[in-house]
């Protein structure tokens, strides 16, 4: 039996798309809809009901899925256990906020290239709503982001990796902040209060500061964290982000970090599966030693370093 039909069928039954399964196993539609056909043929059943409008497989489908996943595995496993010395080597896809982008994503990839020269990293740059889709479809091996991934609670299929915390503060040009040098909810009513996009846990802790309150706040929301940084410098508004983004700003008092309202951290983490190959594991080891690295670097006022809970 191929196993390339075997890895064809498990893309397709969670990417539910022949095209995705298609761009993710860099093939062309007609050879996906081959492979499954071929390997239909070799079990003599139907994996795939063509009879629904959303692609679904059938009950035989999803049972060989799990069947699939587990000699796929075994496959990995033997193939690693003949070239243990081998260095990490390969093309690992990261996908990266921008708030990464902005603070230590440079230090790795100028270690990942010291450390493991043969391993290419090929970066995507999004918000973590569409990093997970992405991550859920196979399209990325490590994903570095600040949202609760649900698919790794309750399971050991990831491995997830804390990585660390960006305080989360009321930042704004000087001349709009209250001579108290706090900001209250009642002033934040009255200024656009900028933040990141509609689908973050940052900009869903801002709006529930205002939940009750009679005035609709203007809260105007970005997935380019360069974007509010310039439009805060204008003076357009009051920006709720990590202040070590301006930090340089702040030090030469061009804008000024507000006590106000209480927001959450940003929680930055890695994930990948466990499964993954020699190149990923190598790549999340090094993602978790540059951000601690950073935190140092930068002190507990600007970025805190987390560290795995044991078990």
């Amino acid at each position: 039996m191929n196993t390339r039909f075997l890895e064809t069928l498990v893309v397709l039954a969670r990417v539910r798309s022949f095209r995705e399964t298609a761009q993710v196993l860099n093939a062309t539609q007609a050879a996906i809809s081959q492979r499954i056909a071929s390997l239909e043929d070799e079990l003599g059943t139907e994996l795939v009901d063509r009879s629904s409008r959303r692609l679904m497989l059938t009950p035989a489908g999803e049972q060989v899925v799990r069947q699939a996943e587990r000699i796929l595995q075994l496959e990995h496993e033997l193939v690693q256990s003949t070239r243990p010395e081998a260095p990490p080597a390969g093309r690992v896809r990261i996908g990266a906020i921008e708030s990464v982008v902005h603070t230590w994503l440079s230090p790795l990839i100028r270690v990942l290239a010291e450390r493991h020269p043969q391993v290419n990293p090929d970066i995507t740059v999004d918000t973590a709503r569409n990093l997970q889709d992405q991550f859920r479809q196979r399209k990325l091996d490590v994903m570095i982001q600040n949202d609760p991934y649900a698919e790794a609670v309750g399971t050991m299929d990831y491995d997830v990796a804390p990585l660390c915390e960006f305080p989360v503060r009321w930042v704004a040009r000087p001349d709009l902040v209250p001579a108290s040098g706090t900001v209250t909810i009642e002033d934040l009513e009255r200024v656009p209060v900028l933040t990141f996009s509609k689908t973050s846990s940052p900009q869903a802790h801002v709006r529930s500061l205002f939940v009750g309150r009679e005035l609709e706040p203007r809260v105007c929301s970005f997935p380019s964290v360069e974007s509010i940084i310039q439009l805060v410098g204008d003076g357009y508004g009051i920006a709720a982000i990590p202040p070590v983004f301006v930090r340089e700003r702040l030090e030469r008092r061009e804008l000024f970090q507000c006590d106000g309202p209480r927001l959450p951290s940003m929680v930055i983490t890695a994930i990948s599966e466990r499964s993954a190959g020699a190149a990923v594991r190598a790549t999340q080891a090094v993602t978790c030693e540059v951000a601690a690295q950073y935190c140092e670097r930068m002190g507990e006022d600007w970025a805190r370093k987390l560290e795995r809970t044991p078990g």
